[in-house]
């Protein structure tokens, strides 16, 4: 509260790290970084190959490379946060903007790989 007796803080969140311990918090980093990098270069290389092989232009392969598009979008919104947060050791904070902003994305991406999932199992 300042002295006119208004209040102008922001909400933020306190990320608490995996471990205070720097080697266990590299490790975690490592690990998550290969995962994230693995399903980056995984989805990647589904929906180039589907873009590019005029033979796979077929309704089951245009849907599978929409479902790795989405996943590319659904591991970039978390990852990289998740990442820069073990890297600051519990230094960083989120805004309640940033926060609503990214469980948003979460959620539709989330929803939108259920109803992708539930046309393919149709088709």
């Amino acid at each position: 509260s300042n002295g006119g007796g208004k209040s102008t803080g922001v909400v933020y969140f306190h990320f608490r790290p995996f471990s205070t311990n720097s080697a266990v918090a590299s490790l975690v980093f490592v690990g998550f970084l290969l995962l994230y990098l693995g399903s980056l270069i995984g989805n990647l290389t589904i929906g180039l190959t589907v873009w590019q092989d005029h033979s796979l232009h077929t309704p089951m392969y245009f849907f599978l490379c929409v479902l790795a598009t989405l996943e590319l979008g659904y591991s970039t919104n978390i990852a990289p946060l998740t990442l820069a947060s073990i890297l600051s050791m519990g230094k960083m904070l989120i805004s309640l903007s940033s926060c609503g902003t990214q469980m948003f994305f979460f959620i539709l991406l989330g929803g939108s790989d259920c109803v992708l999932l539930a046309i393919m199992a149709y088709d």
